[in-house]
């Protein structure tokens, strides 16, 4: 059974085997590198993979055509032995798996050609995954019940598909809040305007007050990402910075001079810092 739900997410490491009979395949690791983009909106992906599958030749018996698998002398089938001994405090049983039989409760006594008894065989498999928007690197979930065929007839294990998302330049990623930087000119700055700032559907506008100082935060409601397995989502933190210009012309030059002969000088005063409103809007 093929399970994408969103309950999976985060869970634990799957797989193992019941107390006796056939054992369950191990589990698989696969790596999913995700972009932001396709984090943003959620994606379908698929994967090429080799699993162990059941033997076509025994159909998973282990045992030869024209034989089948028998119990186990040792353990009458049960898959595991009892030992009672005896202390000072009384009598303890002890339970551990067959010997003989591994654990299995049945003996091959004629192997199958194809897997020498083993019961699977390897073969390429194209696994879909239904990644859910908002997901983030080191995340996980389980694929159950399709990973390797068990040995001898046990149940198939779980793929457990590990999520890497791509760092993008244009944002910093605090879980669903992402942090942008955009450049704006003095006059912009003073006079205030409307800029181009990235987005992860495309580009957005953002309004400047008059006034804004280098290095303000601004904040755009629900334009960050999708909260995974939760409703709602992020905000998109825009820090505009003041641009120098490194080299001027003459005209440049002589309305520089002008304007430093008119203009107010700044306050002595400093105000808060960025890492400081950083720290504020990140509630540290």
């Amino acid at each position: 059974m093929r399970d994408f739900g969103l309950g999976d997410l985060f869970a634990g490491a799957a797989g193992g085997r019941p107390s006796n009979g056939p054992r369950a395949g191990a589990d698989v690791k696969v790596d999913l590198h995700l972009t932001l983009a396709e984090v943003a909106s959620g994606v379908n992906k698929s994967v090429k993979i080799k699993l162990l599958d059941p033997c076509g030749r025994c159909g998973g018996s282990g045992a030869d055509a024209g034989t089948r698998p028998k119990r186990c002398t040792t353990c009458a089938g049960t898959g595991e032995v009892r030992r009672a001994q005896r202390s000072f405090f009384g009598q303890f049983v002890s339970v551990a798996p067959c010997p003989t039989c591994s654990g299995e409760g049945v003996m091959i006594a004629s192997p199958c050609k194809s897997c020498r008894g083993e019961g699977r065989e390897r073969g390429e498999h194209t696994i879909p995954i239904d990644v859910p928007a908002g997901v983030a690197t080191g995340q996980y979930m389980h694929l159950r019940g399709v990973g390797n065929a068990g040995v001898r007839g046990g149940p198939r294990g779980d793929i457990i598909v590990m999520f890497d998302v791509a760092e993008d330049e244009r944002f910093e990623r605090d879980g669903e809040d992402l942090y942008t930087e955009v450049l704006i000119s003095f006059p912009q700055a003073v006079r205030g305007a409307d800029v181009t700032v990235p987005g992860l559907a495309g580009e957005l506008s953002l309004r400047v007050p008059s006034g804004t100082q280098s290095g303000q935060m601004f904040q755009l409601r629900g334009r960050g990402l999708p909260r995974v397995n939760a409703s709602g989502t992020g905000d998109l933190h825009v820090r505009v910075r003041v641009w120098t210009p490194t080299e001027l012309n003459g005209d440049e030059k002589k309305a520089i001079d002008q304007l430093a002969s008119v203009l107010t000088p700044p306050p002595a005063k400093r105000d808060k810092g960025f890492w400081e409103r950083m720290k504020e809007a990140l509630g540290a």
